[in-house]
């Protein structure tokens, strides 16, 4: 039996002189672990031994308030790795995205460094479909990472409506790897993949968001609503190693576990990313968090819920993503590229999901190599050629 590695927690409101303010879930956790050693700094809020007082959550920023040269217009989102607010950049007059950093990042320099390290590795990915970094805006205690405003829905948005046609299933998952390929060719893991993180433009332009900022912004950081299923970024320690990031129904059964991430991580995270595309429904499924990654550790997706049509091809590519074990599964996303562009014979995808010749082109070789070793023999009563090489495509 898998032992759910997140309590089930909800956020604790307290009192301050100004009105309420949440605390944060890992402060929420390790309080129902009876780690915590509730103390107050004239605030309301809540702080643990050894730590300053909880600052995870900030202030939300409102429209005209700025932030060094970008004025906010408005709040796009919220999520366990900060606030995307909708701004303008005054200098160069175009809209931007504003992704503000949990306020706790101002008081770590050391984290704040590593940050500022990773988000210059991140502002050098330069792909069609990856939504592109410009760089750092900080105005006091509040930084932000300043990214190109992408219109358009979520491919979640576009989910929630139902399956997608297999053609659009195809032509967006065909982009998703393409920007995925590119960035493990230069070193950077996503680990944080799923349909809320890519966006579709009204062009049919896929667009992967955050990539590599799960590790930018450093699992304490991540601070979020766990929701079942949906928890945007888990975490469940402050500075050990192992710790939980992702989201649990599209993390790998090793993030889940605390191990490591790798690009294969990623992979099967698409894999979840391409079921649910097709079928409508998520392959791992919890009433909690905790529940949920102990599906994505010893559950299999209910492969009937893909649509009777769903290409024979997809269905063996995403067999072969979805492996438990990472040493198993594809080890390329290079490969689901090659399977989602070979054609059919109705022109609709490969056969399989590996780059090999397909069951008709070695049966044609051997029939072929086999004719031709009989006819050599009949005509020259020698012995025959070497059999010919099969033909792959």
């Amino acid at each position: 039996m898998v032992t759910p590695l997140l309590p089930d927690i909800s956020w604790r409101r307290t009192r301050r002189s100004s009105g309420q303010r949440d605390l944060c879930n890992f402060c929420c956790a390790l309080g129902r672990l009876g780690l915590s050693s509730r103390g107050s700094d004239n605030s309301g809020i809540g702080f643990f031994r050894n730590t300053a007082p909880c600052r995870i959550v900030r202030m939300a920023l409102k429209a005209g308030d700025q932030l060094g040269h970008y004025e906010v217009l408005s709040l796009v989102g919220t999520g366990g790795m900060g606030e995307v607010y909708r701004a303008r950049d005054m200098q160069l007059k175009r809209d931007v995205a504003l992704k503000v950093l949990p306020s706790v990042f101002a008081s770590d320099p050391d984290r704040l460094a590593r940050f500022q390290r990773e988000a210059e590795l991140l502002a050098s990915l330069d792909h069609p479909n990856i939504g592109h970094i410009y760089g750092i805006a900080q105005a006091g205690r509040d930084w932000a990472l300043v990214l190109a405003l992408i219109e358009g829905p979520t491919l979640a948005d576009h989910i929630a409506k139902g399956p997608l046609a297999v053609d659009d299933v195809i032509a967006y998952a065909k982009q998703i790897v393409a920007a995925m390929e590119y960035a493990h060719e230069q070193g950077v893991i996503h680990r944080d993949l799923k349909p809320a993180n890519i966006k579709v433009t009204p062009e049919g332009v896929v667009k992967v968001l955050d990539f590599g900022l799960a590790k930018a912004l450093d699992q304490r950081a991540a601070a979020a609503s766990l929701t079942p299923e949906n928890s945007p970024t888990l975490t469940m320690g402050a500075t050990q190693a192992g710790v939980i990031m992702g989201t649990a129904a599209y993390m790998s059964p090793e993030q889940a576990v605390g191990k490591g991430a790798d690009r294969r991580a990623d992979i099967f995270s698409f894999g979840v990313v391409l079921f649910e595309m097709l079928s409508g429904t998520r392959a791992f499924k919890g009433e909690s968090a905790g529940e949920t990654l102990a599906a994505v550790v010893k559950d299999v997706p209910d492969w009937a819920a893909l649509p009777a049509g769903t290409p024979r091809h997809l269905r063996v590519l995403l067999e072969r993503m979805l492996h438990k074990d990472r040493r198993q599964r594809l080890q390329a996303i290079g490969e689901a590229r090659i399977a989602l562009e070979s054609p059919l014979p109705d022109g609709r995808g490969s056969e399989t999901a590996r780059p090999v010749a397909s069951r008709h082109g070695w049966v044609a070789a051997g029939v072929l190599a086999v004719g031709f070793a009989a006819a050599s023999w009949i005509a020259y009563n020698a012995t025959r050629p070497a059999a010919l090489r099969p033909l792959i495509r």
